[in-house]
């Protein structure tokens, strides 16, 4: 499921679409730091979706965006999309 919109939350959407798939494991997947993009403001509006845990995948916390790297992009990259396709 993508949200397109974070603000206000659809939060009952949310709940709907998660209803229908209650043995799936709930991950959000970014390619920004930890520290940056939509997930802390997901965790300060969500945290959890009824009583299920909103867990994460995304590049490690970082002061910068990008690494700086084209190879160490690349790396990182396919380490974030093997890692949500996992869950």
């Amino acid at each position: 499921m993508r949200i397109e919109q974070f603000y206000p939350l659809p939060e009952t959407e949310l709940a709907d679409v998660v209803g229908s798939y209650p043995n799936a494991e709930l991950v959000w997947v970014q390619e920004e730091p930890r520290n940056q993009g939509a997930w802390t403001f997901l965790l300060s509006e969500l945290g959890t979706i009824g009583s299920r845990r909103l867990g994460l995948v995304s590049r490690p916390a970082s002061a910068a965006p990008a690494t700086g790297s084209s190879k160490r992009h690349a790396q990182e990259q396919r380490k974030l999309i093997d890692e949500a396709l996992e869950k």
